[in-house]
């Protein structure tokens, strides 16, 4: 009933709202005066619950008196929502620690002026405010008030607390994937020096050895660098530069690798616009040569391919390596499992890496984004 009847302690004063504010409360307003009524009827019933009533009482009898009850009720009711209202406005000017003492000030006013609303109804002269039943009366209403107040405010802390615990949620999430993309511009900062310092030796072997060989590799690190470059300074990619860097690694690894690495890069134009994490594609790929192709003595070739799968882009990075029962590894490696946490950091549950057999030998890695959030 009335415990409908407090928001926050914040809220300010009718008369300082501006008029959206006004409307909202009046809004408020309205669903505890509901509340109030429905809670009426539900005390009402009482009438209802007497057996002996349906023996002794015609029909049109039970109804006027379910009628009275409900309108004697509503009457107590209707008062300590006004009250509680009342008291709402002075919550903000008040110290907190005299509030739930004007609360129950208030219950108990509104219960009183509810039995003095009956007597005027029912006519029972000015003599009733000193009987008994009217003490019992305003009491009983005054400790249901109390009560659905208490329930109501414990409910509003309740669900405030969850609201909270919901923010802070969404506010970890998002520190998650800011510390995600703090680690991947240290990331790119670093270019792979390893790779760079082994490639640059290689660049120098060659001249050494064959020089048109050498002039290639260096070209094909430029052209690395060219691709790698503008994704260092900028914070988003597309599937096309990620492609462009795929390839130009591949590139270079495959005059260090000769005959030993094949490739493929097919990424079809109406899909290279598409926004794509940076770096990840590249991940995928050092990954394949680090795990399914390196440690193989045959020659492999690596295929990288993207599609559209209904509602979801999926790009894919096959290799004809070792597979998983001789590369050591299920998936669980830093790389990809840093590919997995920026994939969920991103965009959720709803995109996923995953990684299958790959016939005849070898391993696929599948990374599925939903086309609303690519």
């Amino acid at each position: 009933m009335t415990s409908a009847t407090l928001t926050a302690p914040s809220a300010s004063p009718a008369l300082a709202l501006p008029t959206g504010s006004i409307l909202s409360a009046l809004g408020t307003f309205r669903w505890r005066l509901a509340f109030v009524a429905a809670f009426c009827a539900v005390v009402a019933t009482e009438v209802l619950a007497q057996p002996e009533v349906y023996e002794y009482w015609t029909l049109a009898a039970l109804a006027s008196g379910f009628f009275d009850l409900y309108v004697q009720s509503l009457g107590y009711g209707v008062m300590i929502l006004l009250a509680l209202t009342a008291a709402e406005a002075l919550l903000p000017r008040v110290p907190a620690v005299v509030r739930p003492v004007l609360v129950g000030i208030a219950i108990l006013a509104g219960a009183i002026a509810g039995g003095v609303v009956d007597i005027v109804v029912e006519d029972l002269g000015a003599a009733y405010v000193r009987t008994f039943r009217f003490a019992g009366d305003t009491l009983r209403w005054a400790a249901t008030g109390a009560v659905v107040t208490a329930i109501y405010l414990v409910q509003r802390r309740a669900a405030a607390a969850a609201s909270r615990v919901h923010e802070a949620a969404l506010e970890r999430v998002a520190l998650d994937r800011q510390m995600l993309e703090a680690r991947l511009q240290v990331m790119r900062a670093q270019i792979e020096p390893h790779f760079l310092f082994n490639t640059l030796a290689n660049v120098k072997r060659l001249c050494q050895r064959d020089m048109s060989r050498g002039i290639a590799m260096l070209d094909n690190v430029v052209s690395y660098l060219r691709a790698a470059l503008p994704q260092l300074r900028g914070g988003a990619t597309t599937l096309g530069q990620e492609a462009d860097l795929v390839r130009a690694y591949l590139d270079v690894l495959q005059i260090r690798m000769g005959e030993y690495l094949a490739f493929s890069v097919d990424v079809p134009p109406a899909l290279r616009d598409y926004p794509f994490p940076p770096m990840m594609l590249l991940t995928l790929a050092e990954n394949a040569i680090k795990h399914g192709l390196a440690p193989s003595p045959d020659a492999g070739r690596i295929d990288v391919t993207a599609r559209l799968d209904g509602r979801e882009l999926v790009i894919a990075v096959a290799d004809t390596g070792v597979g998983f029962g001789v590369a050591k590894t299920s998936g669980t490696g830093i790389g990809l499992a840093n590919t997995r946490a920026r994939l969920a950091a991103l965009y959720g549950l709803e995109a996923q890496l995953a990684l299958r057999t790959h016939e005849p030998r070898g391993v696929v890695a599948e990374i599925r984004i939903p086309l609303d959030r690519a």
